[in-house]
């Protein structure tokens, strides 16, 4: 675990040993998700929950809770205790808000100057959040750091009564920027991932505008497949575009896709061709492009972005999507929240071209299709089924996305089935719409635009038994599809196929159970693997169910209830 210590920060190396992972899982109290809702009514409001006494008594409390189990663990010779020394400072977040640091070193870290490993843990709304990065990736592989995290990042708020929600916070995590900067990879990611919305929606994560699915809309959707086909037609390539260089950067300009990009400059199974800043580049200006063209196409609270809004600021905004790339930045550049300038001691000429070794320190690609996870087990397997399917990928380059889905009836075809299904259902809901949007846009937004979650849940309810069980089918077979591709990539897979392995094992709680109800309803069209998963379900259901994060405070009402109100989801 050391041995990364001294190169896994290093822009150049980009593989996936030298990968790291920034965490945020949150927990909640039923007072902090009340008081946010009272709170938050109001600008000040807002403000004066951050520095509410029961918060700040409860992130204080949380945090010496943390220090006094580690020492006590360390004491007994505890495996998960990997550093010697455990102490406890106090600053500010980048918004100004108390928060509290874990600070860990010594042992077998030993006192040679090196960075010691920091635990922060602060308030967000409704919620706690720890801050954990960066964090080499492969210490994920590692039992003793996976008790670590048990044994203090989750249990520990547990045990004072603080609980990881469905419905409120989330377990996003984000990886290093510079190991999807090769080959075609981040395009791959994006296409795998628009091709499979039951990440966003039914698995992983449930609909919701923090983390809108990238076909959560028939604009969304169509935004992000044109980005995709400009990356693969060269249209940002250098050679198309011109030399990008640290100007470029600064200002946010010139990132294409240029409109008629000269032939030649893409391989279909490698991606961009030449050397490998010209790659470097390529992918570059492509995810830069992505934030403004494609995430910024019906986001999460679109309706919100206002420049006297921190965290709806037009730059700001388009972070609420299952994936982020607005940490795609370089040193010299401006931090997106703080507004401080990144790595000041590495700032590279103006006229420089963009070159790999500029990257930021904590460049990102940062995926928040990730709801709140039970116990660290589930978010490292959540996590590690992320890398595992990334690295699938680059064996297996230029996704194709399907133009249409049996899904697409939730997504970009849900008001079409409302006209059809529910014409009364759609009229009300247009008419709860329209001041919802002048509510949150401050009387800007004069329309009666759905938001796509309540669409969602709308349409899964107006469809008949045998569409949700062909919906079911598909999103069980495409979920299937995903993990099994990703255990190919499994180092901890067993290689003796005497001895074969469930790969679903870890992962079949996350299929929402409103699917296996769909399955009941109409067996018949369940289909060879979504029946196969259906009975291993049922045979473990009281394990799986166990496994759920529950949704919200008592007697509130998920989503997906037929009683559930039509306008947000959180």
């Amino acid at each position: 675990m050391t041995a990364l210590l001294a190169t896994y920060r290093k822009p150049e190396t980009t593989d996936f040993a030298h990968a790291w992972v920034g965490m945020e899982p949150t927990f909640a109290t039923t007072k902090s998700v009340r008081k946010w809702r009272t709170m938050s009514e109001t600008p000040q409001g807002e403000d004066d929950y951050f520095k509410n006494p029961y918060m700040l008594r409860t992130e204080r409390k949380v945090a010496r809770a943390l220090r006094k189990k580690y020492r006590a663990l360390r004491r007994q010779g505890d495996p998960a205790c990997l550093f010697a020394k455990a102490k406890l400072e106090r600053d500010v977040d980048q918004w100004d808000v108390e928060r509290e640091n874990l600070i860990f070193h010594g042992g077998e870290w030993g006192e040679g100057g090196r960075e010691p490993f920091v635990v922060r843990f602060g308030m967000d709304p409704e919620v706690f959040e720890y801050s954990i990065k960066p964090v080499p990736l492969a210490w994920f592989y590692e039992e003793r750091f996976v008790r670590f995290l048990q044994e203090i990042v989750w249990d520990v708020p547990q045990e004072l009564g603080l609980r990881a929600m469905m419905g409120h916070g989330g377990g996003q995590f984000s990886l290093s920027a510079k190991t999807f900067l090769q080959g075609s990879l981040l395009a791959d990611e994006i296409a795998a991932r628009l091709d499979h919305p039951e990440l966003a929606t039914w698995t992983l994560d449930f609909p919701n505008p923090d983390d809108r699915a990238f076909r959560a809309t028939r604009e969304r959707r169509d935004a992000f497949r044109a980005v995709l086909d400009a990356y693969w037609a060269g249209g940002f390539h250098p050679r198309a575009l011109g030399t990008l260089t640290v100007e470029n950067a600064y200002l946010d300009r010139g990132f294409g896709p240029a409109p008629a990009p000269p032939p030649g400059l893409m391989d279909t199974k490698q991606g961009p061709v030449g050397t490998v800043q010209e790659v470097f580049q390529t992918n570059f200006a492509f995810g830069r492009a992505v934030r403004w063209a494609a995430q910024n196409v019906h986001p999460g609270y679109w309706q919100s972005a206002n420049p006297e809004e921190e965290g709806y600021r037009p730059d700001q905004i388009m972070r609420y999507s299952e994936g982020n790339l607005n940490r795609l930045q370089i040193a010299g550049e401006l931090h997106v929240k703080s507004g401080k300038v990144l790595d000041p001691k590495d700032v590279p000429e103006l006229g420089a071209p963009l070159d790999l070794s500029m990257l930021y320190g904590e460049a990102s690609w940062e995926n928040r299709a990730q709801m709140s996870r039970t116990s660290a087990r589930d978010f490292v397997e959540a996590l590690l089924l992320h890398v595992h399917h990334a690295q699938y990928a680059q064996d297996h380059p230029h996704v194709r996305v399907r133009s249409s889905l049996l899904q697409d009836q939730l997504l970009g075809e849900a008001e079409e089935v409302l006209e059809r299904r529910a014409p009364q259902v759609l009229s009300r809901l247009r008419k709860a719409a329209l001041p919802l949007n002048l509510e949150a846009s401050g009387g800007r937004m004069k329309t009666d635009w759905i938001e796509p979650e309540a669409l969602f849940w709308a349409s899964w309810h107006a469809l008949p038994a045998g569409e949700q069980a062909a919906i079911a089918r598909e999103v069980i077979t495409g979920f299937v599809q995903w993990v099994e591709e990703a255990a190919t990539k499994d180092p901890r897979t067993p290689p003796d196929p005497g001895h074969p392995t469930d790969p679903m094992e870890p992962h079949r709680h996350r299929i929402h159970p409103l699917l296996w109800k769909a399955l009941e309803r109409h067996p018949k069209g369940a289909g060879t693997v979504a029946r196969r998963e259906w009975q291993a379900w049922t045979a473990g259901r009281a394990t799986y169910l166990g496994r759920r994060p529950q949704w919200s405070i008592k007697g509130a009402v998920p989503p997906w209830s037929t009683r559930s109100p039509s306008g947000r989801s959180r």
